[in-house]
């Protein structure tokens, strides 16, 4: 017969299980997107890795890595989110090879360096890592790609850019252009806001940097992607 410790164990351990399941409906969107845009701009082979795998494999990770019974949902969340973040990270530097102009491990490998970088602000209170959205050869490829995205993601885009007085067909045209101009770790904080729909907070949570640098890297793409398509 088992303890009133072990039963109560039981009980802590089937309602984290619940809790990582209701959870997963709302990961799928942004991994979907992040593998769709990964094979638009050729760093993974068209196909091959789908949402359902990516987001199994992290709950994997997630109860391998240790975690308490007793987190609350939000927190689990964001556990998982941070999880993912790494594991997609490792998965393009792995898959890296696919890109057909340069070497895309050597790039996102100086991205993901990057992150853990100390910055500075300037006399705008603008932090200096925003200099690489104007810097045509911090790009993934010598020339712009065109990614096309889902539809409901398209608008999302579209809303959080303030791009809402352009024709549709302008929308479109200049929102296939979005992904080949952004530095390929932005765009993933943009994702993260846009897609995933977190705040800030959360984002800073799961990317281990600054709410205000949160805060400056979204208002910097969208003033400097306007600038971009003038």
């Amino acid at each position: 017969m088992k303890t009133d410790e072990q039963i109560n164990a039981d009980t802590a351990q089937k309602a984290f299980n619940k809790k990582v399941l209701s959870i997963t409906a709302s990961l799928q969107p942004y991994v979907k997107h992040r593998l769709h845009i990964a094979e638009s701009v050729g760093i993974l082979p068209i196909n091959l890795y789908h949402s359902n795998g990516v987001i199994d494999d992290c709950i994997i990770r997630l109860y391998e890595k240790g975690y308490d019974a007793d987190m609350n949902s939000h927190d689990i969340k964001i556990k998982l989110f941070r999880i993912i973040d790494i594991y997609l990270e490792e998965l393009f530097i792995k898959e890296g090879h696919h890109q057909n102009t340069i070497s895309t491990n050597t790039f996102l490998q100086e991205e993901l360096n990057r992150l853990d970088e100390p910055y500075s602000i300037d006399g705008d209170m603008d932090f200096v890592m925003m200099d690489e959205l104007d810097d045509i050869s911090y790009k993934q490829n010598t020339q712009e790609k065109d990614v096309f995205l889902y539809d409901e993601n398209n608008q999302k885009i579209i809303n959080a850019l303030d791009l809402g007085n352009l024709q549709p067909t302008t929308k479109r045209a200049i929102m296939s252009k979005f992904y080949g101009w952004l530095p390929f770790r932005i765009s993933n904080v943009v994702d993260l806001y846009v897609v995933a729909n977190l705040p800030y907070e959360d984002i800073s949570r799961i990317k281990k940097i600054e709410v205000t640098r949160i805060e400056n890297i979204l208002k910097n793409v969208k003033k400097r992607f306007r600038n971009h398509i003038n």
